[in-house]
Formats: C-alpha cells, structure tokens, sequence
C-alpha cells in the first residue's frame, strides 16, 4: 500500500486510543449505521468482534463494501476520521491472535475469544476493515483550507 507514512502514522497514533467507531453498511439501497469497539493496525486496518447475525453482518455478508467514522475529538477544534472500504472476515488464527492483544489490552474483554477460536466455539467473528480513501479532518493540526486530507490507498 503506498500512502503518505508520516499522515498514516499520525492517524494511527490518534485513532488507536478512541473508543468507538461507526460502521454503515447497505442492503438494498437501504444504509444502516452501527456503533462498534475497535483496534487498528499500523497499516490503518481496521478490526472488531461480532456476531455474525447482527445487521451489519448479516449486511456485510452480501456486500463487503463498507464507510467507518471516528470522532476522535469531539469539543471545538475537532479531529475525525472517515474512510470507505471493504470488509472481510479473519479466520487466520495468527492475526487473530496478534489483533486480539489490543483488543483485550484497550477493552478488558475477549480474553476467551482465541481459544474459542482454536476448539471451535466462538460465536463472534473478527472483522477486517482495509480502506481504499481514508479522509482525516484535523482543526487542531491543519487550517481550513488543508483539511480534510485524503489518503488512497494502493496495493
């Protein structure tokens, strides 16, 4: 993926401590939006646990084309970020196992999740968001005419 590192590294740094994401998916030109915890990688991929029957999943299912939001600050002068992308699941128990220390480390939960996994009884699946635009809207950082600053990212 070529993008600018010293941007990525910065949205990294910002997004890895905040709490919640939005996820919209759409099923029939019918979008829906769900609040879901996260962890992201250094490459800007972003991971979260669900259970598969829920609607963004079931949505996801049929079509992996995904947005997510961040308000990462939130009082005036805001940061945000916002991207669009596709969804896949993640069974390799490998990066399973390396996303779900953040994970445990930033939430307290999911300690069980991996050895789920290995015996075959995990009801939740982990979910990879890998954007293709990523926007970051930074007050604090950037004046009015520079923001948002897009990324697109190349493989």
């Amino acid at each position: 993926m070529q993008v600018n590192k010293d941007i990525t590294n910065r949205i990294y740094k910002e997004v890895k401590d905040t709490w919640l994401m939005q996820l919209a998916t759409v099923q029939d030109s019918q979008p829906w939006i769900a609040n879901v915890f996260f962890v992201v990688d250094a490459q800007l991929n972003f991971y979260w646990l669900s259970y598969p029957n829920r609607r963004h999943s079931r949505e996801l299912a049929l079509n992996p084309k995904a947005a997510i939001a961040i308000a990462i600050k939130t009082n005036k002068p805001v940061i945000g970020v916002q991207a669009e992308g596709e969804v896949a699941e993640v069974h390799n128990k490998t990066i399973i196992a390396k996303m779900m220390l953040p994970y445990i480390k930033k939430y307290g939960q999911g300690k069980d999740f991996l050895q789920f996994v290995k015996e075959g009884k995990n009801k939740h699946i982990l979910y990879k968001f890998s954007p293709t635009t990523l926007q970051l809207f930074d007050e604090v950082h950037y004046e009015p005419e520079q923001n948002p600053i897009q990324l697109t990212f190349i493989d």
